[in-house]
């Protein structure tokens, strides 16, 4: 909404996901060699070649979650006539806004056209559809004239 308004509804949300790892020993050895001293001497008498059975792991994880939301108590009623009441207040600030910028054409064109002076070209559109007229109760200096008969 606007001016802060947050209102919560029921809402369905489904979420797939895949996960995948994969773990592996580097450099891959297949053979350990140890070796084998003489007790007496500690010379190395051999070197034993003991098998390692390495092996790469693999693990692939699929699924889906679902939520469902239901907010509960008065709050989306309330929210919703918060809304209502927010977009009632807009459109009455638009009217406003509305005549005021209307009332300041009719201010400055009037006032301009009094003086004499009037837009031409690209804003002659402005002061469109203004006119300006004698104010009631009053009389514009004027002549009149008599005619006699002879």
């Amino acid at each position: 909404m606007s001016q802060g308004i947050v209102c919560s509804s029921p809402s369905f949300t489904i979420t797939p996901y895949i996960v995948d790892s994969w773990s592996f020993n580097r450099p891959r050895e297949e053979y350990t060699y140890q070796d084998v001293y003489d007790e007496d001497t500690g010379a190395v008498k051999y070197t034993a070649k003991t098998p390692r059975h390495e092996k790469d792991n693999y693990n692939l994880n699929y699924g889906i979650s679902a939520q469902f939301s239901i907010p509960l108590g008065k709050a989306p009623a309330l929210c919703h006539k918060a809304t209502e009441i927010n977009i009632k207040n807009q459109q009455i600030l638009y009217k406003k806004t509305e005549l005021e910028v209307a009332l300041f054409r009719l201010k400055v064109c009037g006032e301009q056209a009094k003086l004499g002076v009037q837009f031409t070209g690209k804003f002659a559109s402005i002061c469109e559809g203004i006119a300006v007229t004698v104010p009631a109760g009053q009389v514009i200096p004027h002549t009149h004239e008599i005619k006699t008969a002879n």
